[in-house]
């Protein structure tokens, strides 16, 4: 079997299913990045996210004779991968995040802002580049709770659309809309603190 015949997702389920070792292999090297890497960012902890990339591995393997092909094989993998990392963090009960309520932005009776958007745009970009900066939205990213941070993740860090997202935790669009756009705000709202203050809350 040709490693580009593999890279065709059907014809990669066939073979899996038929028990063939190259297709394991080509599964591993097609997606073993991208599930740890998403591991990692909904876990924050190497050898969870280590641990979990494995678990999915042999998941898929295991139940690749059960899954019918109603979504692409990716969103498939990527469900599973979630699944994992929200079992093991609910078995942790990590309480480290922090509410996202008090970063939502506050509005007057007539809808404006109650208080002034400072516009630190032009800050950022001179700071795009800065590792300081790159490690201060990571560890914003990581404080916020699961549910907003795997969509965030999902959305923002993988590329998914809302709608792949969607199908992937089982939401519906407009919920994943929801928990993006209040992610969003609340990054947008600790980086503007952290900009205007130079301090980590």
């Amino acid at each position: 079997m040709s490693t580009e015949r593999l890279q065709d997702d059907n014809v990669l389920l066939e073979e899996l299913r038929a028990g063939s070792e190259e297709s394991v292999e080509a599964l591993f090297d097609r997606f073993h990045g991208k599930v740890y890497s998403l591991a990692l960012s909904i876990l924050k902890n190497d050898s969870d996210a280590q641990e979990v990339a494995q678990d999915v591995f042999i998941t898929v393997i295991r139940k690749v004779g059960t899954f019918k092909g109603d979504s692409a094989l990716y969103s498939w993998i990527y469900r599973i991968c979630v699944n994992s990392c929200l079992m093991r963090l609910r078995g942790k009960r990590r309480n480290e995040t922090v509410s996202i309520e008090e970063f939502m932005p506050v509005f007057t009776e007539e809808g404006m802002h109650a208080s002034l958007v400072d516009d630190w745009s032009k800050e950022v970009e001179r700071n795009l580049l800065n590792k300081e900066l790159g490690e201060i939205i990571q560890r914003y990213t990581d404080s916020l709770s699961e549910k907003y941070r795997v969509v965030f993740v999902l959305s923002d860090v993988e590329g998914l659309s809302n709608e792949e997202t969607s199908e992937i935790l089982g939401l519906s669009v407009p919920a994943v809309k929801s928990r993006l756009h209040r992610a969003r705000l609340y990054l947008r709202e600790r980086l503007t603190r952290y900009m205007t203050q130079g301090k980590v809350e």
